[in-house]
């Protein structure tokens, strides 16, 4: 068996100093916005999407739209409360989207167009991890589908839609997907087959989204939120894996902050970590853009 170090423990470790809360470097309330910067979050009811919203009100966002499931209204009504408490001065607005449906995608960027005349920042912080299955002939197939409809499906039409009044801002122009280093993974207790695979295809959907927009001055990432202790997490994160949950909720929101203050194209492409030392990633700079890391590919023998 190939002694090859896993993929998930390079990207883990890829800068030597890991954090597991906002530092001084990712606080929002000093890292803020140029103005005006008006951000879409999709998923943000409640967790990691609360959490983000927060974090770019608190960073000064000019306009803040809170997009998540029908269901969710209540939860995402009281984010946005919050939201302006932490900011009196923000503009925001709630929608309701089903990210599984392309009308219902089309629908939520027609409105957003309507409301305001750029969009600067889209976050798509969605996902489903359906219950844990860590073998094919194992489970069912609909539960694979239905991470699938959410995790892949759901990216790419939120993009397909999207891109297009990225392409049209003279602004930031960033799409931001909350991915997950589940991506690396293929075996062990946490290696939930459709999770993880889906991971890895929106990771490989952020990619092409760089390639076929860069030039057009759209910056693509997925970002690594941490090992959290979320709603879903809770529900279906094995007994031998939850010592391990133990990542702030508001630590990817101040990363996408800090990704957002100053257009960083050299990250076209790349699956980030909010566990990052950003002062360590900045100088890795140079390292990233030469060998173009960060990125999935295909080994082959020197």
């Amino acid at each position: 068996m190939s002694q090859r170090q896993r993929d998930t423990t390079l990207a883990s470790n890829f800068t030597q100093t890991k954090h597991r809360q906002p530092t001084r470097a990712l606080d929002p309330q000093t890292n803020k916005l140029p103005k005006p910067l008006n951000v879409l979050i999709i998923g943000a009811s409640r967790g990691i999407g609360e959490g983000i919203a927060h974090a770019y009100a608190r960073a000064g966002a000019c306009s803040l739209f809170l997009a998540a499931r029908p269901s969710s209204a209540q939860e995402l009504s009281a984010v946005e409360q919050r939201a302006k408490k932490l900011n009196p001065t923000i503009s925001t607005t709630c929608f309701a989207v089903d990210i599984t449906s392309s009308e219902s995608v089309a629908s939520l960027a027609q409105r957003v167009k309507e409301t305001v005349s750029r969009l600067d920042i889209v976050v798509l912080n969605s996902g489903y991890s359906g219950p844990v299955v860590l073998k094919v002939d194992e489970g069912n197939p609909q539960d694979f589908q239905d991470v699938f409809d959410v995790n892949v499906q759901g990216t790419y039409l939120v993009a397909h839609h999207f891109i297009p009044l990225l392409k049209e801002s003279d602004g930031a122009k960033t799409f931001i997907a909350v991915g997950s280093f589940a991506a690396c993974i293929m075996n062990g207790h946490i290696a939930n087959t459709a999770y993880c695979i889906s991971k890895f295809a929106q990771a490989r959907l952020v990619e092409f989204l760089s390639e076929q927009y860069g030039q057009e001055g759209v910056l693509a990432v997925a970002v690594h939120p941490g090992a959290v202790n979320t709603e879903m997490a809770n529900k279906t994160t094995p007994d031998s894996f939850r010592p391990y949950l133990t990542d702030d909720v508001g630590l990817c929101g101040a990363f996408c902050v800090w990704l957002s203050r100053e257009k960083k194209m050299w990250l076209n492409g790349r699956l980030l970590s909010a566990t990052w030392d950003v002062s360590e990633l900045l100088e890795k700079k140079n390292e990233i853009e030469e060998q173009d890391l960060l990125k999935f590919g295909y080994r082959v023998s020197d």
